[in-house]
């Protein structure tokens, strides 16, 4: 195993075997020093100080990416964005973001809260509308990025974000289920020149479109198995785990269900 894939074998075990978040920094702070050619360790220290609201930490951490960029093996444009973007260099976040050729969860996000942080509220909208067009999941995370708006905004722009946030989730939380699951299918199966090579996972395949009875009769046994979950996960038998998780995935769950 290479160096750069035993990092990342070593940084994922971090997240699984620490016992609370200090825990957590700590042990990549010592994996930092064992790889410091790699930036995403370094990423991963500024949020953990994110989630226990060490903001004076966060911010050094990130200072610390910004500063240490020429000598890491790889720059991740979207964490470097998002550094300059937590240490207050909006006009450089931006030029970063924009620029950026990193297909990443929240990258989307981080642009539009930059040119929020240059005053320009129009850009902002229209960039917020285009990374909720690239997946309507978004529209039910905004307690997810709780602490960068903390960090970023004041109570009148945090309030702004929410607001267009909230136009979203309205949306689309009233929808009928059933085409929520369509929409949501559309998104994540349906493109021009996409198919099962695309994904990572050399075995996955692309499951086939639901019907509406067949969705409601799945919907059932996710529930049934969503209660058992929560309430009896002990007297579950591994099929019915994995039948679970299968579901879980197969009707995006967690948005269309909750």
């Amino acid at each position: 195993m290479d160096r750069h894939k035993k990092c990342e074998e070593e940084t994922r075990e971090i997240w699984i075997k620490a016992n609370d978040v200090p825990d957590r920094i700590k042990r990549l702070e010592k994996a930092a020093l064992k790889y410091p050619e790699e930036m995403p360790i370094l990423s991963n220290i500024a949020y953990s100080y994110l989630d226990i609201d060490d903001i004076d930490n966060a911010v050094k951490t990130y200072q610390k990416i910004i500063d240490l960029k020429d000598t890491f093996r790889l720059v991740w444009d979207n964490e470097l964005g998002e550094a300059y973007l937590l240490t207050g260099n909006y006009e450089k976040a931006i030029e970063i973001l924009e620029n950026s050729n990193v297909i990443d969860y929240q990258q989307g996000l981080f642009l539009a809260f930059a040119y929020l942080k240059t005053g320009n509220r129009k850009r902002f909208k229209e960039q917020f509308d285009n990374w909720i067009s690239e997946n309507l999941e978004h529209s039910f995370e905004l307690g997810s990025y709780d602490q960068y708006i903390k960090v970023l905004f004041g109570d009148e722009d945090a309030g702004f974000i929410e607001d267009v946030w909230d136009k979203y989730y309205d949306k689309y939380s009233g929808m009928d289920p059933y085409k929520l699951y369509c929409e949501l299918y559309k998104q994540h199966y349906i493109r021009p020149g996409f198919d099962d090579e695309d994904f990572e996972d050399d075995s996955f395949e692309i499951p086939a479109k639901l019907n509406r009875a067949q969705f409601e009769a799945l919907c059932d046994e996710y529930c049934y198995l969503d209660r058992r979950m929560m309430f009896s996960i002990d007297e579950m038998t591994e099929e019915e785990k994995d039948r679970y998780f299968e579901l879980k995935d197969l009707l995006f769950a967690d948005t269309v269900i909750g």
